[in-house]
């Protein structure tokens, strides 16, 4: 079946409509949603609006409807080559039956000589801004602070993600949630992380709070990162090497996750040892390291605060940050 779909694509007319429709209702209602709007606009002020990876992955409205079935079909002659794939199998099987499996497919499928393009590296965000996109008389403001940190391939991205977990990537368990939510009262949610490829991705920090409380909920979450280095203490790295440690260990059972790890292996070149290396990490993780990364990637003073909100009501009050005017974005 595989090997047909590949190989044997019938360009159906009918199904490529559907496609497109389906495509555009999804960007159409992208444009109505508050957070879909933060999302793009956030990639927007990461990337520079002349970056590849400031664009929407479905495209706009305008450049799906100028696709046509014939744009596929020369796309597919030109890129669709078995040196740019990679095959990743989980399960119970070996590698003389994927082998066979795979045999016809591989006699079949011809390599290409496939010119891809270059990415540009983008430019990180050097000093604080705050940016507003109006959504008149919402009752939420969406929150999306942070800039262009680390690769997934840089030698600090996991130890980074660790320090990481006591902050906003243990549910709960983190300051964000815990002040933000659990004591104020400001948010259902909220969530901070570092995302990456081979290419630099970014810090980010998430949420939608309560209209009326714009300006204090983002205050509140400045005042965390700023403190949240130097008040880390023997708990918050015992609770983080217990979590990471134990998750670790029940994260690879099921298939879904083993496929997870040879698509990292294949991505980035990695051995399996690098779990027992990431294990590593967690177990020689030391205060004065988490304080060193919080200082190094936490820094409220290098970010980009964006909120999609309601600008009659909240853009005024955040003046009072101390970052400068808002910048209007619509």
């Amino acid at each position: 079946l595989v090997e047909e779909i590949l190989l044997e694509p019938r360009w159906d007319e009918s199904e490529f409509e559907l496609a497109k429709q389906s495509t555009l209702s999804s960007i159409a209602q992208q444009s109505a949603n508050p957070n879909s709007i933060a999302t793009m606009q956030f990639n927007k002020l990461l990337y520079g609006t002349g970056h590849i990876l400031a664009n929407n992955p479905q495209g706009t409205a305008e450049s799906v409807a100028g696709i046509t079935l014939d744009d596929l079909k020369a796309w597919y002659e030109t890129n669709m080559s078995p040196n740019l794939a990679v095959m990743h199998v989980a399960g119970a099987t070996t590698n003389s039956e994927v082998e066979e499996a795979m045999s016809g497919l591989a006699s079949r499928w011809t390599n290409k000589n496939v010119s891809l393009p270059e990415i540009a590296e983008p430019v990180s965000a050097t000093a604080p801004k705050v940016y507003f996109y109006d959504v008149p008389n919402a009752s939420q403001s969406v929150l999306r602070i942070g800039y262009l940190a680390l690769a997934e391939t840089d030698s600090n991205f996991y130890a980074a993600s660790v320090m990481n977990y006591k902050l906003g990537g243990g549910g709960f368990a983190s300051r964000l949630t815990q002040e933000l939510r659990e004591g104020q009262g400001y948010t259902y949610g909220i969530f901070s992380g570092f995302s990456g490829s081979q290419d630099p991705g970014p810090f980010q920090i998430g949420s939608g709070v309560r209209s009326n409380i714009t300006y204090e909920a983002v205050t509140l979450i400045r005042q965390i990162l700023a403190e949240y280095g130097p008040s880390f203490s023997d708990e918050d790295l015992a609770n983080t090497k217990s979590y990471m440690i134990k998750s670790g260990a029940r994260s690879f059972e099921t298939l879904g996750a083993k496929l997870g790890i040879l698509s990292t292996m294949s991505s980035y070149g990695w051995t399996a040892d690098y779990l027992r290396e990431r294990q590593e990490v967690v177990n020689y993780m030391t205060i004065d390291q988490i304080k060193e990364l919080a200082a190094q990637y936490t820094t409220p003073d290098n970010m980009i605060w964006l909120v999609v909100g309601d600008a009659r009501t909240q853009l005024d009050r955040l003046k009072a940050l101390g970052y400068g005017d808002p910048v209007r974005l619509n």
